[in-house]
This record gives C-alpha cells, sequence and structure tokens, in this order.
C-alpha cells in the first residue's frame, strides 16, 4: 500500500473505489482521511480550505484529483527535508518525472 491509501477493512463503510491505489480521484471521504480528518469536519471546512488554494471538485466527476490534495499538502510544508537548492535541469527532470507517474 502506498503512503496515502487508506484501509477500512471490519467498518461498516461501504467501500470506497477512491481508496484504491490505482484511482487517480478521492472521494470527499479519502480526502478528509488525507488530511486526517473526519468527514464532517472536511466537509464543515471546505469552503475555508479552498480560500487556502485548497483544490475544487473535478466538474465532471464530482471527485478530487488525489495528486492535487498531496500537492497543496506539500506546498503548505514549513520544514524542509534539508536539500540544498538543485540545479534547473534536475528540478526540471524531478517536474517531469512527477507529472509521468500519475
Amino acid at each position: 500500500m502506498g503512503e496515502h491509501d487508506h484501509n477500512f477493512h471490519g467498518s461498516d463503510i461501504a467501500p470506497d473505489a477512491t481508496f484504491a491505489p490505482v484511482s487517480a480521484y478521492g472521494s470527499d471521504q479519502w480526502v478528509a482521511a488525507t488530511l486526517g480528518r473526519r468527514i464532517t469536519w472536511f466537509r464543515s471546512h471546505r469552503d475555508k480550505l479552498g480560500r487556502e488554494g485548497f483544490p475544487k471538485r473535478d466538474p465532471l466527476t464530482g471527485l478530487t484529483i488525489k495528486a492535487d490534495v498531496i500537492a497543496w499538502i506539500e506546498k503548505r510544508r514549513r520544514v524542509s527535508d534539508g536539500m540544498t537548492a538543485s540545479a534547473p535541469a534536475e528540478t526540471a527532470q524531478r517536474l517531469k518525472e512527477r507529472k509521468n507517474a500519475f
């Protein structure tokens, strides 16, 4: 399982296909779990999160793109990994690899 995959085995909650690693989109339940919050908290705070740049649901699917959620979280980080600034070509290569990961 990946870092942001969640498992609710043994619960009365119906399976949510967006929790599968192959799914590029996440439901509100997936988003809430990824943020470490309950679904009720997420739904009541979605507008405030949106004002802070949190990604909106895709209008065609009604779901949120997982990569956008992860990028939003990473952008809010306050502590770096301690790596030095990389050369522009290296940075461009990493961005290209990230885009191709999804």
